[in-house]
């Protein structure tokens, strides 16, 4: 016997909503883009497992993983550090990296630890994660270290190892620390400055280059030779004074030329002055028995000067004895 099939009528408001969730799930991810421009990449449920399977099998496979022990963990269970200390990373960068990981192999293990969705959350090793992705590998080598007991705490670890391989620059700090701040991870600067180990002036400078532009931040962080506190506090005060256009001019030329922080100093402060202004003159040219000169005159500064070449010893003489009968002696 058939079976007959009633149409059930679905509300115009539910088929909207329903296209409107639809609509904000992406559907493809660059690689390079961090988790919070790419939407809800890190928030999608994923199983290491194959087939399919419910967020119990999802539980059971990451309680397999040990603290201490490393693995190759499947890029899709991997999760960036939502408190990562690294703040840019460069299209160059993730290239060098995917292209390393692709023909030499990781050399160094990232740190992550298991989160509430059974997922690994990553400490630190998001320039691998992203290399990762970009080179299309379908694993990464992670030791499983303890869940920090705290933001703060999460953020303090990752920074400590960045620090130690020299990988954190004063402008992945500048961005950061504001973020912190903004957050209230750190009540104050002066905490933050306490918690870090470091002076409450290196901090306030630090974050005076968070006020940069994303132009200037992107097109300063394609040269790493520029990433020292003294170039980029000196490009900050030229950007203050001249802009975008001009900054990013300049960081060009830097980096084409060589220049030193002191140079970008210069520029600035001449930039500030703004063109020398020279003073006008009146010129009148002048022979006197075969030599050539001219007279010119200063009237805005009361100033005048006399140059005669080609004259003759006896003719010079002359000439000079003329004009110090013009003065009076005292």
């Amino acid at each position: 016997m058939a079976t007959s099939f009633k149409k059930r009528e679905v509300s115009a408001d539910r088929v909207a909503a329903v296209e409107s969730v639809s609509a904000s799930i992406p559907i493809v991810g660059d690689p390079r883009m961090s988790p919070s421009e790419i939407g809800l990449a890190d928030t999608r449920p994923v199983l290491i497992t194959s087939g399919v399977g419910s967020s119990q099998d999802r539980t059971a496979v990451s309680s397999d993983y040990q603290v201490g022990t490393v693995y190759d963990v499947p890029v899709g269970l991997i999760k960036s550090n939502p408190f990562n200390p690294r703040a840019v990373y460069t299209t160059t960068a993730v290239d060098n990296m995917a292209l390393s990981l692709s023909t030499s192999g990781q050399r160094i293990s990232a740190t992550g630890y298991i989160d509430d969705q059974g997922s690994i959350t990553l400490i630190e090793g998001e320039t691998r994660l992203r290399g990762a992705r970009a080179a299309g590998l379908a694993t990464l080598r992670i030791e499983i270290r303890p869940r920090p007991a705290s933001d703060r705490e999460l953020y303090e670890e990752a920074r400590a190892a960045n620090v130690e391989r020299r990988e954190q620059t004063p402008l992945d700090d500048a961005i950061k620390w504001k973020e912190l701040l903004a957050k209230k991870v750190y009540q104050t600067q002066a905490a933050l400055a306490k918690s870090l180990g470091l002076g409450e002036d290196h901090v306030s400078r630090t974050l005076s280059l968070a006020g940069l532009s994303n132009r200037v931040i992107h097109a300063v962080a394609e040269n790493p030779e520029l990433l020292n506190h003294k170039m980029l506090n000196a490009l900050r005060e030229f950007w203050d004074v001249e802009g975008d256009e001009a900054t990013l001019e300049l960081i060009l030329e830097v980096a084409k030329t060589g220049m030193g922080y002191r140079d970008v100093v210069a520029r600035r402060k001449a930039a500030v002055k703004g063109p020398v202004k020279r003073p006008r003159s009146t010129r009148e040219a002048l022979s006197f028995k075969g030599a050539k000169g001219e007279l010119k005159s200063f009237e805005e500064d009361g100033r005048i000067e006399l140059s005669l070449r080609g004259l003759s010893p006896e003719t010079a003489h002359e000439i000079t004895s003329k004009l110090m009968a013009l003065f009076s002696k005292e």
